[in-house]
């Protein structure tokens, strides 16, 4: 139990330094506007997918008791 309450507190602490991290040192720090927009695209790119994919199981979870989720391509089952 402890090792989990230590785990969440890093991953909560680790936000907010990543957060410090990007604005002193990619877009105060370096200058280089190039690098903040690599982070930026990559961070976008890594939530939208994850997204997706917990949609994905979400809805496969709530087929099974029988809720049925818009698809997100319009191809859904023919009813």
């Amino acid at each position: 139990m402890i090792a989990l309450i230590d785990f969440v507190s890093r991953l909560v602490g680790d936000i907010g330094r990543f957060v410090d991290i990007f604005l002193n040192d990619l877009i105060l720090g370096a200058g280089d506007p190039l690098s903040a927009l690599l982070v930026v695209v990559g961070q976008v790119l890594l939530i939208s997918a994850v997204a997706v994919l917990g949609y994905a199981a979400v809805g496969a979870l709530l087929g099974e008791i029988g809720v049925n989720l818009p698809a997100l391509g319009g191809r859904g089952r023919s009813e």
